[in-house]
């Protein structure tokens, strides 16, 4: 599963979760489109997290 969020001002996406941890992090910029995988299954616009951040 990936979990988005919004850190230090830039959105992450969090996967691989494995003994409560998440194995990657991967960092985009506002303007990215992130596709996550099965099972959310969708493309996220980052610009709309934006409103979100710090």
């Amino acid at each position: 599963m990936t979990a988005p969020t919004v850190r230090r001002h830039q959105p992450w996406a969090h996967s691989e979760p494995k003994d409560g941890r998440y194995q990657q992090i991967s960092r985009h910029p506002w303007d990215a489109t992130v596709e996550l995988p099965a099972p959310v299954n969708i493309t996220l616009d980052t610009e709309k997290l934006k409103d979100y951040a710090d």
